[in-house]
C-alpha cells in the first residue's frame, strides 16, 4: 500500500490529473509529496504550451497546493544530489522523494529513471496511469465518489463523470477505461 508518492512536474501539468489526483490525496487515499523544483518545472511546464496563461495565475494554484497540502513541499534534500549524478536534471525528484522517503515517484517520464538506477535507491517509479489504476484496484468506491466530486466542481463547461473521465482517457488511458467500464461506475448517481 501506498502512503506517500512524490508527484513529478508531468503529473501536475494536466489540470484535469493533478485535479484528480489531489482529490483522491484529499481523501487519504495517500499523502502527496513535491519540491518548490517540481512546482517550478509545473509553472514552466503549462507556460511553454499555454503562454497565453498569466503566470501569476499558475504560481496562485502552486501556492494553494502547498496551502491545501502544507506537509507536501519537500526541502533539505539537496545534499543527496551529488550522490546521484546519474540522474542528470531529475536528479531533484529522486533526491526528494529519498529524503521524504516516499513509497513511490509518480512520473509518466519514467525513462528519466533508468532501470538500473531506481532499484538502487530502492524506490519505484510507476507512470500516472499505473499509480491510479493501483488506486483503483485498493479502492473503487472512494475513486467513484471522487470522480463524482471532481464533476461536481467543473464549470464552463460541467462535465458529468463520464466525460471526466473521457478527459483522463487522453493521459490515463488503463486507469479511465478500467473505472469507465466497471460496476462501481455504472452503478454510481449521477455518472452522466
Amino acid at each position: 500500500m501506498v502512503h506517500s508518492a512524490l508527484l513529478d512536474a508531468n503529473v501536475l501539468h494536466p489540470q484535469i490529473l493533478c485535479d484528480l489526483l489531489l482529490r483522491l490525496a484529499e481523501h487519504d487515499a495517500f499523502r502527496p509529496l513535491w519540491s518548490a523544483e517540481i512546482l517550478e518545472e509545473t509553472v514552466e511546464s503549462i507556460r511553454r504550451r499555454r503562454p497565453d496563461l498569466d503566470p501569476e495565475r499558475l504560481r496562485r494554484r502552486m501556492a494553494a497546493m502547498n496551502e491545501a497540502f502544507p506537509d507536501a513541499c519537500v526541502s533539505g534534500f539537496e545534499h543527496l544530489l551529488p550522490t546521484m549524478p546519474e540522474m542528470g536534471k531529475d536528479a531533484h525528484v529522486l533526491a526528494a522523494a529519498l529524503f521524504a522517503e516516499a513509497d513511490v515517484i509518480v512520473s509518466d517520464n519514467v525513462r528519466d529513471f533508468p532501470p538500473h538506477v531506481a532499484p538502487q535507491f530502492e524506490i519505484p517509479v510507476q507512470t500516472a496511469d499505473q499509480f491510479l489504476v493501483a488506486q483503483w484496484q485498493l479502492h473503487p468506491l472512494r475513486v467513484v465518489a471522487v470522480i463524482a466530486e471532481q464533476s461536481a466542481g467543473t464549470r464552463r463547461p460541467h462535465l458529468h463523470p463520464a466525460q471526466v473521465l473521457e478527459a483522463l482517457r487522453r493521459v490515463v488511458p488503463a486507469f479511465a477505461g478500467l473505472v469507465s467500464g466497471s460496476e462501481e461506475f455504472r452503478g454510481s448517481p449521477g455518472r452522466g
